[in-house]
């Protein structure tokens, strides 16, 4: 392992350092960097997060071109990103074991709801702002506020952190289940997505309203991911070699799958199937990754410093990008100049600048002592800086 020449602080509660190791169980065994973190995950959560900017980047060609069009491709394939996040939260905090004691549950709800839901308040309302502003009918606007802000739908990404806070509610349970059989709880979760999922949400919708069908929606299609990063932790250390070089295979078959789901190339008789195809399609693919990712990990290695300290800022990037994309959108829409996405280099212009600009905003913010906690960080950088040797 090569050491890492500066490290920043962790803490254990922090969710922009939820790549720190999982505590070992009697199945785990994960070779960690000096600080704690695993360069694999911490390399995914950079690719992860890359792709979400990627996503939103390429939302105005969902009004310009046809769903079967590279590019429109290319848009839903990068949807393996939440999923992927989401398996890394499962492996770091239901793989860990739940500790006994008494008050541990407060302890621990108290600590992750404000790693995240402190930052998440601070943002939305900023996005609250803007959503109000914007609207044709600002005061009934105001009023949808509060259900938009519990549903995370006040704006189009923040509906990963209510998800992520209703996950953190399960810990305790999910914990103990995982130790129980993790391949039990595997199976639960995609049984339940796929046999009751879409009902269960319509239920919700009867009792909570449309963002309460939004908040289980979102729930119960990425409760099986969760399991699986649960799963994938446990049994980390025992997981026969064949498997953990099975990641090319994975990777084809996931894709492959996915690529037939998004383009309808799938016959009438298994097209009827989707709703078994596509969970089964997006899991080989976040496994194909997460099998790369622990199989390139030695050639990561040299680079342990700068792929942990973009894994602490994904965090903050998840927050910041969409304040760097709407002026752009906007400002297109404008100047009636929708013709730029099609020019191709100017997709892939404001892809980069909204990618380099959002880790620079959170790279920046991470450095106060006053701005450190809206990325996720602890407040002991101020005036270091995470990249900084």
């Amino acid at each position: 392992m090569v050491p890492i020449a500066r490290t920043f602080p962790q803490r254990p509660d922090s969710p922009a350092l939820d790549s720190e190791r999982p505590r070992r169980g009697a199945t785990v065994r994960i070779d960690t960097t000096p600080t704690g973190r695993v360069i694999a995950y911490d390399a995914l959560r950079v690719f992860a997060i890359v792709s979400v900017v990627g996503i939103h980047s390429l939302m105005p060609y969902r009004d310009l071109l046809a769903p079967d069009t590279p590019v429109r491709l290319l848009d839903d394939l990068l949807h393996y990103a939440v999923p992927l996040f989401v398996f890394i939260s499962g492996a770091l905090v239901w793989g860990r074991p739940w500790p006994s004691h008494p008050g541990a549950y407060r302890r621990f709800l108290v600590r992750r709801g404000t790693a995240i839901g402190l930052p998440y308040l601070a943002w939305a309302a900023a996005y609250a702002l803007i959503f109000t502003a914007s609207a044709d009918k600002p005061l009934e606007a105001v009023r949808e506020v509060p259900a938009l802000l519990a549903s995370g739908h006040i704006w189009y990404h923040l509906y990963f952190i209510p998800m992520l806070l209703t996950f953190y509610l399960l810990t305790p349970l999910a914990s103990r289940a995982v130790r129980f059989s993790p391949e039990l709880l595997v199976v639960g979760a995609y049984v339940l997505r796929i046999a009751a999922g879409p009902e269960l949400a319509e239920l919700a919708r009867d009792l909570l309203g449309t963002q309460g069908w939004s908040w289980a929606t979102h729930v119960l299609t990425h409760l099986p991911h969760m399991a699986l990063g649960a799963w994938f932790a446990m049994r980390l250390g025992v997981l026969p070699r064949i498997f953990m070089r099975s990641w090319p295979a994975s990777l084809a078959v996931g894709f492959g799958g996915l690529l037939a789901i998004y383009a309808e190339w799938l016959p009438a008789p298994i097209d009827g199937w989707t709703r078994v195809l596509f969970p089964a399609a997006m899991a080989a693919a976040v496994l194909g990754l997460v099998l790369a990712a622990f199989a390139l990990e030695p050639r990561l290695e040299p680079h342990a410093r700068t792929v942990t300290a973009l894994g602490a800022l994904a965090f903050g990037v998840y927050f910041v990008h969409p304040l760097l994309l709407e002026p752009v959108f906007r400002a297109v829409a404008a100047a009636d100049a929708s013709w730029l996405w099609l020019t191709g280099w100017f997709g892939v212009l404001v892809f980069a600048i909204a990618t380099g600009g959002s880790f620079a905003v959170a790279e920046a913010f991470s450095r106060s002592r006053l701005t450190s906690w809206l990325v996720g960080l602890p407040p002991a950088h101020q005036g270091q800086g995470i990249t900084k040797n």
